[in-house]
This record gives structure tokens, sequence and C-alpha cells, in this order.
């Protein structure tokens, strides 16, 4: 009997390499939004470590040059920190769509290995059926040769 194929062997493993670039993009991207996360969170250090050296500035000796620049300094950095957070925001959207990707790619395999399983099953159900009419076929032709043999 020939050998079991399925045709779509190479679409399967085009669906596996895609997977795998899926996870590793999404690998990636949740790397990028942890770092992301990590800058974001010491640019919030650092605001408050601002604030209260200006409550410290504020409610100790009056200078009015470091407590403007304390301010400013601040502003700065919460506005550095609106950048982290919107920067944070964006590759939390890129994981998001990596992992839909993901999802997609994983589903689209599977699919494709559900095909394979049920047409392997298909070969080995008409791998079985060959196997008992040939079985069939010597059993009657050995039953028809032993009934000749016996007539004459």
């Amino acid at each position: 009997m020939r050998k079991f194929r399925f045709k779509l062997e190479g679409v399967l493993s085009v669906k596996e390499r895609l997977e795998e670039q899926a996870k590793a993009s999404f690998a990636s991207a949740v790397q990028t939004l942890y770092a992301c996360e990590q800058r974001r969170d010491e640019a919030a250090l650092r605001v408050r470590k601002y604030e209260d050296k200006l409550e410290e500035l504020v409610n100790g000796v009056l200078n009015i040059t470091e407590i403007t620049v304390c301010r400013d300094a601040i502003r700065i950095v919460k506005e550095d920190l609106n950048e982290k957070e919107n920067a944070v925001k964006r590759a939390s959207n890129r994981v998001e769509m990596c992992r839909k990707n993901l999802s997609n790619a994983i589903m689209e395999r599977k699919t494709i290995e559900k095909l394979k399983e049920k047409a392997f099953e298909d070969y080995v159900k008409e791998y079985n059926d060959d196997e008992r009419k040939q079985i069939d076929e010597l059993v009657s032709y050995r039953h028809n040769a032993s009934l000749n043999n016996t007539e004459a």
C-alpha cells in the first residue's frame, strides 16, 4: 500500500513558521512593554522625589530660586512621565495586537493539524478496508480451490 502523504504538509509547515514568528514578535512586544513600564515607574519616582523636595523647600527656609528650579524640574519630569505613559499605552496596544496575531496563527495551525489527523484516519480506514478485501479474496480463492479439488 502507498505511504501516507498529506497534501497540505507545505501549508502546515508554513503555518508552524508563522506561529513561531508570531511567538517571537509577541515575546519582543512583551519585553518592550516591560521596559516601557520600568522607565515610566522610574519617571514617576523622580516626580515623587522632586515633589518631596519641593515640599521641604516650601516648609523650610524659603529660597525662591530653589523652589522655582524644583517646580520647573517637576514640570519637565511630569512631561517625561506623560511621554512614558504614552509609550506604555502604545507598547500595550502592540502586545495586544501580537497576542491576537499569535492566537490566529495557533488557530490556523491547529485547523491544518486537524485536517491532517482526519486525512490520516481516512488513510488508516482505507488501508484496513483494502487489507480486509485482500483477506476476503484470499479466503474465497482458497475456499473455491478446495471445492474444486474435492469435486475432481
